[in-house]
């Protein structure tokens, strides 16, 4: 049959093609960033056509480093980035930059979005009952009102409305435009047991409905690769192209969180999220936690984070530039060395908290207007207590949103695997482990958001009957972090001051210091 899956991940950051056998060890794999463009405070966007040939670039190194036999390639499939869009005219030109879920211009039509539902006798969490999502300006649907109120002209023009997963399956051999069905309630016009788009909802939002994807369920078949595709990456024309997931799932499923009982999963990446399975559908009362599709079939409930391991990254860029040039000089990770310097840190780290909300705060608080902090420093506290509180308040963070899947209804998880950066940190993987109060595990995988993708085109081509039997196959626990009884105790009490910290600035200064950054940033 073959030896090889492909899983191609078009990310926040860049893309990335990720070659595996089918035991789930990698073979090959390339990556290369993104251009992204900020136009306005608070507006993110890149090219979507950057993405199309970073994507056949990616493929071609990866096949080129090991010399990769074609011929044993057995299915390419896709993950991407969720809720970014962009549009297309019916001859496929792109009119408009791809619009990121970074993106929060659509919080501007937020109070036009409530006068809307109230016309129809409709809330917020009447919407979230329908759809599954809150109102909120990560998801693709608030943008893309945004875009019909503010690009009428361009949205006339619009043939459809699509993600990068579609771009990708097109670009790649599909014969149409082909999205993923699990990842539909971001849309917010759907019905959020079914991923079907709801007329009603559509009509609400003035949407026509002809301009969504179509979506299709993961692993099913959409093309292959053609002849001009084939000299562009070095793919094998022929080669079975299947949809794939959005990148949460596919983390999800490439960690094995696919219906285990008692496992969920942890993604501390460019975004965080905290994910649990359910095989019937399910709601949180408090219309906190998003409602997606799992590729094995069932749901996904989720808290979800703007920046996450993203805050450590502007950490770095900001105040580690010396550890940046020492790693270079050294041929080692940055990470590690900031690690290390981290460790150092007292649990706690003196009293000093971080509040990572660079992007705004989203489960459980949604606010928008909220912004980072380093609170309660004091002439003794130094780079060693600043790195770990930015490590603590991104778990945090974390903890916010597995009390958020606890309310819900979810019980609590009897362990967690863990994907993102974070977790190459065996610091940071223990502090995860202490502040959740759960036993923590890797996975082997290093990428495996593109796994996720890989296994689910391996179960499309038939190697495997499931995504539960391609976890056996693909899927290896690394290590294991069981969280330390003292530790947990302190941590519960930090836990408490974080929340106190948000709590204080949520009540006037994150709208204060919004208003100055409208005005003159």
């Amino acid at each position: 049959m073959g030896k090889y899956v492909i899983g191609i991940d078009a990310g926040t950051m860049g893309v990335r093609c990720v070659i595996f056998d089918l035991e789930g060890n990698e073979i090959s794999s390339a990556y290369f960033e993104t251009p992204t463009v900020y136009p306005k405070p608070g507006w993110v966007e890149q090219d979507a056509n950057d993405v199309i040939e970073l994507a056949y670039k990616s493929v071609a190194k990866a096949i080129e480093k090991k010399n990769v036999d074609t011929s044993e390639i057995i299915s390419v499939s896709f993950t991407n980035q969720r809720t970014s869009w962009a549009p297309i005219d019916k001859d496929g030109n792109f009119l408009h930059n791809m619009i990121l879920w970074r993106d929060q211009r659509g919080a501007e039509i937020f109070p036009w979005a409530r006068e809307q539902l109230a016309k129809h006798g409709m809330t917020e969490l009447d919407l979230y009952k329908r759809c599954g999502h809150p109102l909120g300006s990560v998801q693709c649907g608030s943008k893309a009102f945004w875009y019909r109120l503010n690009k009428p002209e361009l949205y006339e023009k619009t043939y459809k409305m699509i993600t990068p997963h579609a771009m990708l399956a097109k670009a790649f051999g599909a014969d149409d435009w082909y999205d993923e069905e699990s990842d539909a309630n971001w849309w917010l016009v759907t019905n959020g047991d079914t991923f079907e788009f709801d007329p009603e909802l559509c009509d609400i939002f003035g949407m026509d409905i002809d301009k969504y994807p179509r979506n299709m369920k993961p692993g099913t078949p959409i093309g292959a690769v053609t002849e001009e595709v084939s000299r562009k990456c070095g793919l094998k024309v022929g080669t079975p192209l299947f949809v794939g997931s959005g990148d949460q799932q596919c983390g999800a499923a490439g960690v094995g969180n696919s219906g285990e009982a008692g496992l969920g999963s942890v993604c501390l990446g460019t975004a965080g999220l905290c994910i649990g399975y359910s095989a019937t559908p399910v709601r949180d009362a408090n219309g906190k936690c998003h409602v997606l599709g799992h590729p094995a079939g069932g749901y996904t409930m989720e808290g979800h984070a703007s920046a996450a391991a993203s805050s450590f990254r502007w950490c770095r860029n900001t105040f580690s530039r010396f550890e940046m040039t020492a790693a270079d000089l050294a041929d080692m990770d940055v990470y590690t060395i900031m690690s290390s310097i981290a460790a150092k840190a007292p649990i706690g780290s003196k009293g000093t908290i971080f509040l990572p909300w660079l992007a705004g705060a989203a489960c459980p608080y949604y606010n928008d207007s909220a912004r980072g902090a380093f609170i309660g420093m004091t002439l003794g506290v130094t780079k060693s207590e600043l790195l770990r509180a930015a490590m603590e308040g991104i778990c945090f963070e974390m903890r916010g949103m597995l009390d958020a899947l606890k309310d819900a209804g979810f019980h609590e998880f009897k362990k967690l695997r863990v994907t993102g950066g974070a977790a190459r940190s065996d610091l940071w993987n223990q502090i995860q482990a202490d502040i959740y109060g759960c036993p923590v595990e890797t996975v082997n995988a290093s990428e495996a958001t593109a796994l996720g993708a890989a296994m689910i085109g391996a179960v499309g081509a038939g190697v495997f009957k499931d995504l539960a039997e391609a976890s056996r196959h693909m899927v290896r626990v690394k290590d294991t972090y069981e969280p330390i009884p003292e530790n947990v105790e302190r941590y519960n009490e930090v836990y408490e001051v974080f929340k106190a910290c948000y709590k204080g600035l949520a009540a006037d200064g994150f709208e204060q210091i919004n208003a100055y950054q409208n005005k003159f940033c």
